[in-house]
């Protein structure tokens, strides 16, 4: 089975994936402190207060029943490193995507993309105008792997709304998002059927929920 589901408390573990659970935008600078908490209780009460403010937070795909990979998105205001930032949006409703991770192994398949995609999906479903990001130029030092690089940004449609030399925010308008409700689902077909002994297609449907379709193999 692959499909995309939304990431739920009892799914923030899956956000794990092949690495380690990243709590980069759910925490802030210290001053040097070591935050004690374990990441998936902080995440998991993060996706519980996003949830009853806004919305699930993000999306988690899945292969053969083996999360692949995440997207988290929430409002500004649920995202307290932003605060590290200069780019950051003065509104706190602003609608900002936080990250897309895919396993190592589906690296090169287009699954960031259709991450990217389930987000704007889910954006969609909550009447946004754009969703915001902070990315990441060449010339960022010490980069952490959570923030996004801005060329890749650029690629799946995002654009510059307010310039930084090395942490821009980013903008795609959903105003010119025409077909994504319809592409989204045949777009995760089409990149995880070339995951090797993957088949059964699911239809997803607004509200998040997925029907797989059983395909005989050979």
């Amino acid at each position: 089975m692959r499909d995309l589901r939304p990431l739920t408390v009892d799914r923030v573990a899956d956000l794990a994936g092949d690495s380690a659970l990243c709590t980069f935008w759910q925490t802030v600078p210290r001053n040097g402190a070591v935050v004690t908490r374990e990441p998936v209780d902080l995440l998991a009460d993060w996706v519980r207060e996003v949830t009853a403010d806004w919305g699930p937070p993000g999306r988690v795909a899945y292969v053969d029943g083996r999360p692949a990979g995440n997207v988290l998105i929430a409002p500004a205001r649920h995202v307290p490193r932003l605060a590290a930032f200069p780019t950051a949006p003065s509104d706190p409703s602003t609608l900002m995507l936080l990250t897309v991770r895919v396993n190592a192994d589906l690296q090169g398949r287009g699954l960031r993309k259709v991450l990217v995609q389930g987000a704007v999906k889910e954006a969609l479903q909550h009447r946004a105008r754009s969703i915001d990001v902070i990315g990441a130029r060449p010339t960022a030092v010490r980069r952490h792997p959570c923030v996004l690089e801005a060329a890749f940004l650029e690629q799946v449609g995002f654009r510059v709304a307010r310039d930084h030399p090395a942490y821009p925010r980013l903008r795609l308008d959903l105003r010119t998002v025409v077909t994504v409700r319809e592409e989204v689902a045949a777009a995760v077909s089409r990149v995880l059927a070339k995951v090797p002994g993957v088949r059964p297609v699911p239809d997803t449907h607004p509200d998040g929920a997925t029907r797989a379709r059983s395909v005989e193999g050979p």
